[in-house]
């Protein structure tokens, strides 16, 4: 009898459909190809945002802004903390605690300055000249999106005329054009406003830091791992930017063929935007299966805690990563850390090798493997 071929194959590709189809759907859980994502425009400047409804996995959430100079994110605030970084241009950022001995901060933050805001800390950020400002943001929920914040425009629209004139010291007829100015409650998020107006109104920037101010100048930082191919981990947690409590977060460059290595966070997960560079990212998900994609320049990756996961530059030149953690301490495990505090006899029954495979091993490179030299001839 002979066998008919043609049903085995078509059943042999369908399974094999199938299978990159579950592949693609659990890498879509920890990848998000935000680079793709539209932006949502307003008169002072755009935006985007990533939340668990596109980044499946991620217990965290972020968004990208750009302002214009005199853009304003206007007065808000939300129930959950937000840790961010200026990727290019500069900005002014407000933050208004309930302190009464320091009331506000004001400060001026450009390319690699951070800034954390405790939850309902009311706070705002205007774009200055002569480009505005490009920052990411990251905030300690998943579902959470800048749009729900509360906000100025928003509250004061629902407010009954009489209660908003009184509230506010003002008569009914100006209160009534706020009214007007807010109809319908919808917030004004990114308006347009006067740079000129608004730097001659600011408060003076402090000429010293506060113990617990919101801005940190993460590259004046002496890199914590610096590898001689010029790979690095700039970090900023509670230790060196007291006020971030809840969050923490690093920039990370990584050099062409040179990897963020094998690793994983015992109490948080790890949200990853790539600024440039093209990397190969892999998250261990359960025993015999990883998941893995490629980022490129504005995409995401997501790894959950206790999940073991790597980041590789398969780009021609220096990559850079920003990474927000949902804790205030840094702390990560090593894969050299994990396998090089046993005997070698160890490793050697764990992976079943032989006891000088285990010994061949390099235990010592810890945050970074630099990138393998071709096999001479």
């Amino acid at each position: 009898m002979k066998l008919n071929r043609l049903p085995v194959a078509h059943a042999v590709a369908a399974a094999m459909t199938l299978l990159l189809l579950v592949h693609a759907a659990v890498a879509d859980k920890y990848t998000e190809a935000f680079s793709k994502v539209p932006w949502q425009e307003f008169p002072g400047g755009r935006f985007k945002a990533s939340t668990n409804a596109t980044l499946s996995a991620s217990t965290i959430a972020g968004a990208l802004f750009q302002l214009k100079p005199g853009g304003l994110r206007e007065l808000h605030w939300h129930d959950v903390a937000e840790w961010a970084v200026v990727i290019d241009g500069a900005c002014m950022g407000t933050a208004t605690d309930e302190s009464k001995l320091h009331p506000s901060d004001t400060w001026n933050f450009t390319a690699g300055d951070l800034w954390y805001f405790p939850a309902n800390v009311p706070h705002s950020i205007v774009g200055l000249g002569p480009s505005g400002c490009t920052y990411i943001t990251g905030y300690n929920a998943p579902d959470f999106n800048e749009l729900t914040s509360f906000s100025a425009s928003s509250w004061l629209a629902t407010v009954p005329l009489a209660t908003l004139a009184q509230a506010l010291g003002i008569s009914t007829a100006a209160a009534q054009r706020i009214l007007d100015g807010n109809a319908g409650g919808k917030p004004s998020f990114i308006p347009q406003g006067s740079l000129r107006q608004m730097l001659a109104q600011a408060p003076s920037l402090p000429v010293q830091f506060p113990k617990l101010i919101h801005r940190y100048p993460l590259l004046q930082n002496t890199h914590e791992v610096v590898n001689a191919d010029g790979s690095y981990v700039n970090m900023a947690d509670v230790t060196r930017f007291p006020v971030a409590t809840d969050m923490s977060g690093a920039i990370v460059r990584i050099a062409p063929g040179g990897m963020r290595q094998l690793h994983w966070h015992l109490n948080f997960d790890e949200w990853q935007f790539v600024i440039n560079g093209t990397l190969e990212v892999g998250v261990f998900t359960e025993p015999g299966q990883s998941a893995g994609g490629v980022l490129q320049p504005g995409d995401l990756g997501f790894a959950p805690r206790g999940s073991g996961h790597y980041l590789r530059n398969i780009g021609q030149q220096m990559a850079h990563v920003v990474l927000i953690f949902n804790a205030g301490l840094f702390t990560n495990v090593d894969v050299g850390n994990f396998l090089g505090t046993v005997p070698p006899a160890y490793v050697a029954a764990s992976l079943n090798i032989s006891d000088a495979a285990a010994r061949e091993i390099d235990y010592s490179l810890g945050g970074f493997a630099p990138a393998q030299l071709p096999p001479s001839q």
